[in-house]
């Protein structure tokens, strides 16, 4: 059994069965634990949410076979995921766990071993969200694969990802997707309005990046950010 600290829930893909991933914290090991498909029917079981974010889940894992480490499947053979405990949401609470596991350096997590890290205080500078994949036969804009969500933002030393075919880092953040689906669908016109309020809530308040990296053969590895975690310190 594996006591895991959820800190990311993400949509990667257009499986509408499979199409979850969860990062977390290992708190038994003390490591990153990625699960990058996480059945539908295990995110809520009996009605109930089995994972949320600064929640701890209990599950069972099997190691996938990958070509990353620290990937995992939930094993249910004889015991289903349960929320060991309820999110935590004293926002010094949050803030203490996300310090410890942070840095401020775009390189520190590039040169580390695991495929996730935190990012503390980027700085951002745009957002861009947009519907992608429009011409599949699968389309559907009520699900968040098919909308693009990119973030800008560099380090405290001003280094940034740059890749060559889009500006900034792809989000995979499931809820924050959400929340700019759902304002495209109903309200497109306060787009820009509300990228900018969001721009600044993020400069203003602490604002940390879960960072994962997947494989790539002509960069290395590709960073996407899987977690946007901004905390108001007032609160």
């Amino acid at each position: 059994m594996a006591k895991l600290l959820v800190l990311s829930l993400a949509e990667t893909t257009s499986d509408r069965v499979r199409g979850y991933a969860v990062i977390a914290r290992n708190l038994d090991e003390d490591k990153w634990t990625i699960i990058p498909a996480l059945p539908k029917e295990l995110l809520i079981i009996d009605g109930k949410y089995a994972w949320d974010i600064f929640a701890v889940t209990e599950a069972d894992l099997v190691r996938r076979f990958d070509n990353r480490s620290d990937i995992y499947d939930v094993d249910i053979t004889s015991y289903k995921p349960y929320m060991l405990e309820k999110p935590i949401t004293d926002n010094d609470a949050r803030i203490n766990i996300l310090e410890k596991l942070s840095s401020e350096s775009i390189h520190e997590l590039v040169n580390s071993p695991s495929w996730a890290g935190i990012l503390k205080n980027p700085i951002i500078s745009d957002l861009e969200f947009f519907e992608r994949k429009l011409h599949e036969s699968n389309y559907d804009p009520n699900q968040t694969f098919y909308w693009e969500c990119r973030l800008n933002f560099s380090d405290k030393t001003g280094y940034k990802w740059r890749y060559k075919r889009a500006t900034g880092v792809a989000v995979k953040d499931m809820r924050f997707k959400a929340y700019w689906r759902d304002l495209l669908l109903i309200r497109r016109h306060e787009y820009i309005e509300k990228k900018q309020k969001w721009l600044e809530y993020m400069k203003r308040n602490r604002t940390f990046l879960l960072v994962e990296f997947y494989p790539s053969d002509y960069v290395g590895t590709v960073a996407v950010v899987s977690g946007i975690l901004c905390l108001n310190e007032k609160s």
